[in-house]
């Protein structure tokens, strides 16, 4: 056990006093909460990434003159000009395009003529408001008053649901519990594959430079993957703590600058979101009803419990190859599980209580996601457990599996193995 302790120091100090990780773990949450907060400033300051656009309109049916209506980025101008004069007021750039409109019998042809290719947005507002004129038209035509298609069209409905447990009604939310489902699921995806990779580079460098046969003749292979191992899995759990502290640190700061900038009253933006019944406030108030002390708890211990399960298979891998074009072959059917339960995931999030979603929730291949996904929105502790049993144990057998081909693996130099070669190394005695 003290060897192990020590090469777990060893692994630790190594990659805890290089510069690229202090920089990183410092760096990437300021990244993070920035990319975030320029996301939320120009989401509230649209007309920042949209310029201001002038379309001419020729209209020969007359039936849109003066009816579109302006907004922000757009405005209409109606047969000020000749089209001639349009069409040089459109090569000065004065304006925007040329939106030509005829109709032939009862059908109409829009044409816009314009120096570059409209993008998405603009021709999907544009097209709306030439919609919105010709329905109003059809309303009037029909003596309907447009008034009351206004205030039908601003009927929405919003279902509170509610979940029956132990004989009580918990109050909850599916937005909620998808985004913390699918946000832990997906750091656990992506710590796998970042520290998994970060064993089986390791292990492939200590075994081309020959370190290695220094270190196997004090420690035994089992003690000396055993120790890598856990050193990186306490690597990735310091900077992820770190990176966890900085984000919550930098996130209220960052957001009240944001807001500043962008000239939002935080609690008239709550209260708006609270009194339109809109998703953002029933997701907010979601939060509130998930056990987030369960979810911390089995995040932590599936974060581990799935490192320590991929982390083996990884150094298999690395002990089974002398450089890293080599291990492809390898990674494959190892991550092929992994990249399926992400994919999956959406499955997952519409039917949480399936037969599927609880298989794969138990299997520790795709537990460390899938359980994520499932945990918000309610699991029995009869399932838990079980996911939980199974994932030590998938981690013991693992970690016996890749004991074996490490301990020969190690010292393997110069020849590429087969599946068939790794599977003898399984039963080969000492």
């Amino acid at each position: 056990m003290h060897k192990i302790w020590l090469i777990c120091k060893r692994e630790y100090l190594t990659r805890v006093m290089k510069k690229s990780f202090l920089v990183m773990t410092l760096l990437s949450p300021i990244l993070i909460v920035l990319f975030y907060g320029l996301i939320f400033y120009f989401s509230f300051n649209k007309d920042i990434a949209e310029e201001h656009k002038t379309i001419w309109v020729n209209d020969s049916s007359e039936v849109f003159i003066n009816k579109i209506e302006n907004s922000k980025n757009l405005m209409f101008v109606y047969n000020t000009s000749t089209l001639e004069e349009a069409y040089q007021s459109l090569k000065n750039q004065d304006i925007y395009g040329i939106l030509s409109i005829q109709k032939t019998q009862d059908k109409f042809s829009y044409n816009l003529l314009s120096y570059e290719q409209p993008g998405l947005s603009t021709l999907s507002n544009l097209e709306s408001k030439l919609e919105n004129v010709l329905k109003r038209k059809h309303l009037e035509a029909n003596g309907i008053d447009t008034s009351i298609i206004q205030k039908l069209n601003a009927i929405q409905i919003k279902i509170n649901t509610k979940k029956y447990s132990n004989e009580t009604e918990e109050s909850g939310d599916s937005g909620a519990t998808t985004i913390v489902g699918f946000i832990g699921a997906f750091l656990i995806y992506f710590f796998i594959f970042l520290y998994g990779v970060q064993v089986m580079k390791g292990v492939i460098e200590e075994k081309t430079n020959r370190i290695v046969e220094v270190i196997i003749s004090s420690v035994k292979p089992f003690q000396l993957m055993l120790g890598k191992i856990t050193g990186i899995a306490l690597v990735g759990f310091t900077q992820f703590s770190i990176w966890v502290l900085l984000v919550v640190s930098l996130s209220a700061p960052v957001s009240s600058l944001v807001m500043n900038l962008a000239n939002i009253d935080p609690s008239s933006l709550a209260q708006g979101a609270a009194n339109s019944g809109g998703a953002g406030a029933g997701i907010l108030a979601g939060f509130t009803q998930i056990n987030l002390p369960l979810i911390l708890g089995m995040f932590l211990f599936y974060f581990i419990g799935g490192y320590l399960f991929y982390g083996a298979l990884f150094a298999a891998v690395g002990s089974a190859v002398d450089n890293e074009t080599d291990t492809q072959q390898f990674m494959l059917p190892i991550t092929m599980p992994l990249i399926f339960s992400i994919a999956i995931a959406q499955s997952v999030i519409n039917s949480p209580g399936s037969d599927l979603a609880f298989y794969l929730s138990i299997i520790p291949f795709s537990s460390p996601v899938i359980m994520m996904i499932r945990l918000p929105f309610g699991v029995p502790v009869s399932e838990i457990l079980l996911s939980m049993a199974a994932m030590v144990a998938g981690f013991l057998f693992t970690t016996w599996l890749a004991a074996r081909i490490y301990r020969i693996g190690i010292l393997t130099f110069g020849k590429k193995p087969t599946y068939a070669e790794l599977f003898k190394w399984l039963f080969r005695k000492n």
